[in-house]
């Protein structure tokens, strides 16, 4: 379930936690040494936002969520053009950016941040991140995208006082620590509400002094059952609930789960697990073959594949996310399993490539299509169908 983690969240700086508000103060005149998409290559904050609101918008290209947000910005940018200037900044190279420019639709200059000093002005830990300044250099919020709207630009530049909830980053979070802060633990179950902070997170790998621990931090009920039962997130998952609300992400539903248990239940970790959210929700979940439509992972037909094989002594490692898969010595499964994750719809393997192999394949988020391409280097192809696949069912416990 490492997969799980990385759909989850995005993690950036390692900054201290606990610094001084910004909001109220005067921005720090930043300098933006390397601008792309812009008629402006290079510039301080004082001269590209001058007299006008300023956005900056902490984004990079792993991040779905921050390009989601995008055509609001853009949108925003069109209709207040002699009052605002949207800056998005990104620690991602100039070359990766490069290519995002080429292959997506982007129509805002992007700051490049490679050494961190622009990060280091507004620490945070999680993207996307948003500050608003006003035309006198104020911060004015420091937020994330859906909460700067066209009313809230309207009222500052008419000079109107806004209310708007800071986000703030637990920038020392450490997920190598218990949630309680007790001292040794042989068996021990802790849920809390929703932790202001926290990054939606989850692992299974223990620390030094909790080897068999299962930590989870501000997720659903639907994520943790899927964690339970390994299963990719929301890709083969029905929730037949009769409260429908619950199935969906908000402060109310998260909670954070932690288990640490004994070295002779390690084996039973993820049995124990699922019994006590059964217990905690009320739920009862069941893994069920149905007919699902699925995209079908084969060969193309006459066409050589094209893998490298895996020396006979080589350590098998899959890692993927936003930027791509890398696996070595790994089943064509890894595969699948990646190209599932990153669409966010079943894939079936049917290639019957039963070797262990070594290869590449990059992702771009701004071009989701791009991974035809790929696939088609190789010799492979992805087509429409409907399976019987094994999907998680979540049900009320007592209906």
């Amino acid at each position: 379930m490492k997969k799980l983690a990385t759909l989850l969240f995005t993690l950036l700086s390692l900054s201290v936690f606990g610094q001084e508000s910004q909001i109220g103060k005067k921005a720090p005149d930043l300098s933006f040494d390397k601008i792309l998409n812009s008629d402006i290559t290079s510039a301080k904050l004082s001269e590209y936002g001058a007299n006008k609101i300023v956005i900056l918008e902490y984004w990079g290209t792993f991040c779905s969520a921050c390009i989601a947000s995008f055509p609001r910005l853009e949108e925003l940018q069109r209709k207040f053009k002699n009052d605002l200037q949207v800056i998005t900044i990104t620690a991602d190279s100039e070359k990766r950016i490069e290519q995002f420019l080429k292959n997506g639709k982007l129509n805002l200059p992007v700051a490049i941040d490679e050494n961190g000093q622009l990060n280091a002005a507004f620490p945070h830990r999680a993207v996307p991140h948003t500050i608003l300044i006003d035309k006198e250099g104020i911060v004015r919020a420091i937020t994330e995208p859906a909460e700067i709207t066209e009313e809230l630009i309207t009222k500052i530049i008419n000079g109107q006082s806004v209310a708007i909830q800071e986000k703030k980053d637990l920038l020392n979070f450490d997920p190598t620590k218990p949630l309680s802060a007790f001292g040794n633990i042989n068996f021990q179950l802790t849920i809390t509400p929703f932790q202001e902070g926290f990054p939606s997170y989850a692992t299974v790998e223990g620390t030094e002094k909790y080897k068999n621990r299962i930590f989870a931090t501000n997720l659903i009920a639907t994520s943790l059952y899927e964690y339970a039962y390994q299963f990719p997130a929301l890709v083969r998952t029905e929730i037949e609930i009769s409260d429908s609300s619950k199935g969906k992400w908000s402060k109310e539903n998260a909670i954070c789960f932690e288990l640490i248990l004994p070295d002779e239940l390690a084996d039973r970790r993820f049995e124990i697990m699922k019994e006590q959210l059964d217990i905690y929700f009320g739920y009862k979940a069941t893994v069920e073959k149905r007919e699902k439509p699925v995209k079908i992972l084969q060969r193309i037909k006459g066409v050589t594949i094209s893998l490298k094989e895996s020396a006979k002594d080589a350590t098998p490692s899959g890692m993927y996310g936003g930027l791509g898969l890398s696996m070595k010595a790994s089943d064509i499964s890894i595969l699948a399993d990646f190209i599932q994750s990153q669409l966010n719809f079943p894939v079936v393997n049917e290639t019957n490539l039963k070797g262990k192999y070594d290869f590449d394949v990059p992702w771009y988020n701004e071009n989701p299509n791009q991974i035809y391409k790929e696939l088609k280097k190789i010799g492979l192809e992805l087509v429409d169908g409907k399976r019987k696949i094994e999907v998680l069912v979540i049900k009320d416990k007592y209906k």
